[in-house]
């Protein structure tokens, strides 16, 4: 039996409800923290799933534990997105911040600073 059986929907929908709940405070503090660790703490849990996966030696474990491994590469990948977007939302924050305090022309260009080069390409 795994550690933390995420083939259950009761845990799913607890998963689920945490993760919105992440979600909502990383965008409603417009910092990131939050979905990091939420997506370094599943990353642990899908670790720990394929390890436990390696050892385990009954097929009905190894169906179980495979389940599990789908649903935590799921929220993995959905936390990275969420993640991604909460980042860019702290980097137009701390941005106005920026611009309210200085603006540094140089001619008619502003000086651009933090990402906005990375950003652009993307």
């Amino acid at each position: 039996m795994p550690l933390i059986n995420l083939a259950d929907p009761f845990n799913v929908l607890i998963a689920l409800i945490l993760f919105l709940l992440c979600l909502f405070l990383s965008r409603s503090n417009k910092k990131n923290t939050a979905m990091c660790i939420f997506l370094l703490v599943f990353l642990t849990i899908l670790v720990g799933h394929t390890i436990e996966m390696s050892l385990a030696v009954t097929s009905s474990l190894i169906t179980l534990l495979a389940k599990c491994i789908f649903i935590d590469e799921v929220f993995v990948f959905v936390s990275f997105l969420s993640f991604i977007w909460v980042d860019r939302i702290q980097i137009e924050e701390d941005k106005k911040r920026k611009s309210g305090k200085k603006k540094s022309k140089k001619g008619d260009k502003i000086i651009e600073d933090d990402l906005d080069i990375l950003w652009k390409k993307v």
